[in-house]
């Protein structure tokens, strides 16, 4: 019995070879991205110590844990605890805390926490259509931690709001209920923006100024944008090379480490590395969304849609802030961007996704 389970599971990582190797190139491409900034190891290192951090928590939680067995009650007890710590924090007026020898950003873990969570009460409703009961048990589950985002980053709690909201739409929202929503966040926008817009931040009206106007403030709201758009264009058709890159290797690029990766390696490989990234990244999602198309169970396909809307919709933003499309929202580039909290969030996200992945062919 114990051979024929364990030559199951040999198959489910046969048939889903193809998701390990996109995840294992695109690890790749983050390592290589930051080791090609010219600043020496340090950055390298660091990013390689929480892709290996984020590698164990991954494999623990795909292969010893079975989604379908885990314990509602214990995610919720994490995500009431983590409503505390962003309490704490809002009251602080704070977006990371220093645990010493690294800063914790947890507002990032709340992606695969309401993944999980939206996924589960939702996989629990007989109906292709969420009821308003339940959408409204799910709207607040959502907002109460965005809210408390809001004060200290309001940017990216606007963007995980959009996020999550879509990933209701696509579990299921009545078309009559959906209207309605949107007409009162219109009617409520219209009134709040005039009133928000005097008590935001100068540095949060500037992002608006620089992406309005991002030649008139090219020194000063508009650089970041500016200096982004000068890398990849500089980049051309084939790039500059590794450790070539004007920008990057004397520091124009602000952020380069982080928000404003995905330029620096526009920067060095050009329009064809970047197209080579989008097939790797757009090859993945597409694996992410055939796992949600063939997963046995509601819990499974809302998780791993879940996983493939969060992932899409960072892309989106990060790659539309640092062209111009959109404006500047901190939202870090899936395995292109530093940062340890981000890493280890995305990992917890991508073990979701693989551990349906995997249990899929031998559903019980």
């Amino acid at each position: 019995m114990r051979w024929r389970k364990n030559k199951s599971f040999l198959n489910a990582l046969k048939e889903n070879w193809s998701g390990f190797l996109f995840l294992f190139l695109l690890i790749s491409c983050g390592l290589l991205n930051q080791l090609g900034m010219g600043d020496g190891l340090t950055f390298f290192f660091k990013t390689l110590t929480w892709h290996v951090l984020g590698l164990t928590i991954f494999v623990i939680l795909t292969f010893f844990i079975d989604y379908r067995t885990l314990s509602f009650r214990l995610v919720w007890y994490i995500y009431l605890f983590l409503n505390f710590i962003l309490l704490v924090m809002f009251f602080l007026k704070k977006r990371w805390l220093n645990l010493g020898f690294f800063n914790f950003q947890p507002s990032e873990f709340l992606k695969p926490l309401l993944v999980f969570i939206i996924g589960y009460i939702a996989s629990l409703e007989a109906s292709p259509y969420l009821s308003k009961r339940v959408l409204i048990k799910l709207l607040i589950i959502l907002g109460v931690p965005l809210i408390l985002v809001m004060r200290n980053h309001l940017e990216y709690s606007l963007v995980m709001g959009f996020m999550f909201f879509t990933y209701l739409i696509f579990i299921g929202i009545e078309r009559k209920v959906l209207i309605t929503i949107f007409l009162s966040v219109v009617i409520i926008g219209a009134v709040v923006i005039p009133i928000g817009w005097k008590h935001l931040k100068p540095y949060q009206k500037g992002r608006i100024y620089g992406y309005l106007y991002p030649e008139k403030y090219a020194k000063t709201w508009g650089y970041q944008l500016n200096q982004s758009l000068i890398a990849i264009g500089s980049g051309g058709l084939f790039g500059h090379g590794f450790k070539k890159g004007w920008s990057t290797r004397l520091n124009y690029i602000p952020a380069k480490h982080t928000d404003l990766a995905f330029a620096v390696w526009c920067e060095t490989w050009g329009f064809l590395g970047a197209s080579i990234f989008f097939f790797l990244y757009g090859s993945f999602l597409f694996f992410a969304l055939k796992v949600s198309q063939t997963a046995k169970d509601w819990l499974g396909k809302y998780i791993s849609l879940g996983v493939v809307l969060i992932l899409s919709w960072q892309i989106f933003f990060n790659v539309g802030g640092i062209t111009g499309i959109l404006p500047m929202t901190g939202i870090p580039f899936p395995f292109l961007s530093y940062g340890g909290s981000y890493l280890i969030s995305l990992y917890i996200l991508l073990s979701l996704l693989f551990n349906i992945a995997l249990r899929r062919y031998f559903f019980k």
